[in-house]
C-alpha cells in the first residue's frame, strides 16, 4: 500500500500543469479564482441566511416581526441572485479558459513532433509516447487545473457546512468523513490499476490501429483485395482487441463491485446519522431548528464530500495521463542544432562523405562500414547496388536525419554538424524513393520543394516543365490549381508515375546547391526517363547531383559511378572504366540487360 501510494505521488504534474494555464492565460487564471472565491462567499452566506431565517421563524411572536423576516427574506433573495450571477460567470471563464489551453496544447503537441529528430519515427519508444500524448487528449492539462479549483471549492464549502454540522453535533463530520474516505481510496486504486493497464497494452493498442489501417485505409486497399487479406487481418486485430477487452472488463468488474460495496456502505453510514439525529430530536437532544438545518444541510454536506471525491478521482486520473503530454514535451532532438562553429561557404567544393560509418540507435551492427565517396561541384554521381547494401541509409545520413557514427560528411567545404539542420538542409532537395503524395494543389505539391522561396507560378511551372510534368498538369481542370488524390471532394487522382514527376519537380523548384534522387524514376515509364536523364545536366543547372538507381542503363552518363556492397564502396569509376574490370558492376550492368 505504502508503495502504491508512493508511486502516485511520483506522478503528480499540479505544478506544470498550473504554469502552463498561467503561460497561457493568466488574466483568465486570476478571474477564475476571483470568482471561485466569490461564488464561496455567496455560497456560504446563503447558507448563513437560511440559519437566520430559521431562527426567525423559529422564535415565537414572528408575526409581529414583519420588517425583521422580510429583510432576511431580500437578503437571501440578491445573495442568491449573487451566487448564480457568480458561478454562471465562473462557468463561462473556466470553458473560455479551457479552449485557449487546449488549443495552446494541440499546437504545442504537433509543434514539438515536427521538431523531433526523423530518428524518433523509427524508435518504437517513442511511437508509445507520441501514441499515449495524443490519446492523452489536449483537454487533460486544463483538466488537472480545474479539478484543482474544484477541490478547492468544495473544500471551502465543506468547512463552512462542517461548522455548522459541528454546532449540531461534534461527531457528524467525521462521520460522515469515515464513511466517505472508503469510496475515495477505492476510486484512486482502481484508476491506478486502469492506468496500468493502459501502459501494459500501449503497444498492443499501436499494433490493432496498424492492423485497422491496413483494413480501412485506401493506399492498402488494392492489395489487400487483390490477395484477400482481408479475414486474416482481421482475425490478428479482433485477437488483439478481445485480449484488450478482456483485461478491461475484469478490471470493470472489479471496480464495479467495489464501487458497490462502498458506495453502499457510505449511503447506509449517511441514513444512519440521519436516524441518530431524529431520534435525539424525539428524545429531547437536539432541537426542531436543529434538525432543520440538519436535513437541509446533511444531504449538502453529503453531495459536496462525493463531489469532492469524484475531483479528488478525476485530479488524479487526468494527472496520469497529462504526464504522457509533459514527456512528450521533455523529448529534445538529439541532432546539434550546430556546434557554434562560423561557416563560410566555399561554392566551388561539393560533397565529400570521408569514412564514414553508422548503426541504428537500437542495431547491434553497422550498416554502413568505412564509406567514402566525392560528389564534386556541378558534377553527376551515381550509387549503384543490391537491396540492403546500405543506399538509402547513406541519403538519411545526408539529409541529416541521423549523425555518422564516425567519419565527416562535408559539404560545400564545411562539416555539415556546423550548420544549423534547417539551413542545412536548404541546400539540398532529395526525391526519396518513398515520396509523399499530398492530396493538396498541383502548386502546392511543387512548392513544398523550398516554401522560403517567394511563391513564383513561373518557377513552379518551370520546374515542373523540367521533371516532365507540364503537359499532364496542363490536361488537369484547373491546372496547376487542381487538387490532387480522392481524400477531397474535388480531388483529382494521377497515375503513380505522374505523382513521381511532381516529386521530381518539388526537388527541381528548390534554389539546391545538390539534387539527390533515390530511385526516383521507378514509378516513370521507359520514355519518361530516358527523356529525364538524356537532358538531366540541363535540367539541374549548375547544381550537382547525386542519384541512386536500379536501372543501370540510365545512370551511364554519369560522371563517376560508385557500387556499394555489403555496406562498404565495392568499386567506383566511370561506366567505361566499370565494364572493363569485369567486377560487381559489369555483372550488374550486363544482367539488367537480360
Amino acid at each position: 500500500m505504502t508503495h502504491t501510494f508512493r508511486s502516485l505521488l511520483n506522478r503528480l504534474n499540479f505544478r506544470k500543469s498550473i504554469q502552463l494555464a498561467w503561460s497561457v492565460s493568466g488574466r483568465l487564471t486570476i478571474t477564475t479564482v476571483s470568482l471561485l472565491v466569490l461564488e464561496n462567499l455567496f455560497w456560504m452566506g446563503s447558507v448563513y441566511m437560511l440559519k437566520r431565517l430559521v431562527d426567525v421563524v423559529a422564535v415565537p411572536g414572528v408575526s409581529e416581526r414583519h420588517d425583521e423576516l422580510l429583510e432576511a427574506i431580500v437578503i437571501a433573495g440578491l445573495i442568491s441572485i449573487g451566487y448564480a450571477c457568480a458561478r454562471s460567470l465562473s462557468v463561462y471563464v473556466s470553458e473560455l479558459q479551457a479552449t485557449r489551453v487546449n488549443h495552446f496544447v494541440d499546437e504545442k503537441i504537433h509543434r514539438h513532433s515536427i521538431q523531433l529528430d526523423y530518428g524518433f519515427y523509427e524508435d518504437p519508444e517513442y511511437l508509445d509516447v507520441l501514441k499515449r500524448a495524443r490519446e492523452a487528449g489536449v483537454d487533460k492539462p486544463y483538466a488537472v487545473v480545474k479539478s484543482l479549483f474544484d477541490i478547492v471549492k468544495q473544500f471551502i464549502a465543506l468547512m463552512a457546512i462542517g461548522y455548522i454540522l459541528i454546532s449540531i453535533d461534534w461527531i457528524l463530520l467525521p462521520l460522515l468523513a469515515v464513511f466517505v474516505l472508503p469510496i475515495l481510496i477505492g476510486r484512486i486504486l482502481f484508476s491506478n490499476r486502469g492506468y496500468l493497464l493502459y501502459m501494459q497494452n500501449t503497444g498492443h493498442e499501436r499494433k490493432a490501429h496498424y492492423l485497422s489501417s491496413l483494413m480501412t485505409a485506401d493506399p492498402f486497399a488494392k492489395e489487400v483485395r487483390t490477395f484477400s487479406l482481408g479475414q486474416y487481418l482481421l482475425a490478428k486485430y479482433v485477437k488483439i482487441r478481445e485480449n484488450i477487452m478482456r483485461q478491461q472488463l475484469v478490471l470493470n468488474r472489479q471496480r464495479t463491485i467495489n464501487e458497490l460495496l462502498t458506495t453502499g456502505l457510505g449511503t447506509a453510514g449517511f441514513f444512519a446519522v440521519t436516524a441518530y439525529i431524529i431520534f435525539g430530536t424525539l428524545s429531547g437532544q437536539t432541537s426542531v431548528g436543529d434538525i432543520a438545518m440538519f436535513l437541509v444541510v446533511f444531504p449538502q454536506s453529503y453531495s459536496i464530500m462525493q463531489g469532492l471525491v469524484g475531483s479528488i478521482t478525476a485530479l488524479y486520473h487526468n494527472n496520469m495521463y497529462v504526464a504522457h503530454i509533459f514527456e512528450l514535451f521533455a523529448l529534445e532532438p538529439r541532432i546539434e542544432k550546430n556546434r557554434g562553429t562560423s561557416v563560410r561557404i566555399n561554392e566551388n567544393e561539393g560533397l565529400l562523405i570521408d569514412n564514414v560509418s553508422f548503426r541504428y540507435p537500437h542495431g547491434k551492427e553497422n550498416v554502413l562500414e568505412d564509406i567514402t565517396l566525392e560528389v564534386p561541384e556541378g558534377r553527376i554521381v551515381a550509387i549503384v547496388g543490391m537491396n540492403g547494401a546500405g543506399k538509402t541509409t547513406l541519403i538519411k545520413l545526408l539529409c541529416r536525419l541521423y549523425e555518422p557514427g564516425s567519419g565527416v560528411i562535408r559539404f560545400l567545404g564545411n562539416d555539415i554538424r556546423n550548420y544549423d539542420p534547417s539551413e542545412y538542409r536548404k541546400k539540398i532537395s532529395v526525391v526519396f524513393q518513398d515520396f509523399v503524395r499530398y492530396n493538396l494543389t498541383v502548386s502546392e505539391n511543387i512548392r513544398f520543394g523550398d516554401l522560403d522561396k517567394n511563391p513564383s507560378p513561373e518557377a513552379v511551372k518551370q520546374a515542373a516543365e523540367h521533371a516532365g510534368a507540364g503537359g499532364f498538369i496542363s490536361s488537369l481542370g484547373h491546372g496547376y490549381d487542381t487538387v490532387l488524390g480522392r481524400l477531397f471532394d474535388d480531388g483529382h487522382e494521377v497515375s503513380i508515375g505522374q505523382w513521381q514527376k511532381l516529386a521530381i519537380a518539388r526537388a527541381f523548384y528548390s534554389d539546391s546547391k545538390l539534387v539527390i534522387l533515390d530511385e526516383a524514376t521507378s514509378s516513370l515509364d521507359v520514355v519518361a526517363e530516358t527523356e529525364l536523364f538524356s537532358s538531366f545536366r540541363t535540367r539541374i543547372g549548375r547544381r550537382s547531383a547525386l542519384v541512386i538507381s536500379h536501372r543501370l542503363s540510365t545512370i551511364r552518363q554519369a560522371d563517376h559511378i560508385y557500387v556499394m556492397a555489403d555496406r562498404r564502396i565495392a568499386e567506383s569509376g566511370t561506366h567505361e572504366e566499370l565494364m572493363q574490370r569485369k567486377g560487381l558492376y559489369a555483372s550488374l550492368y550486363e544482367n539488367s540487360k537480360q
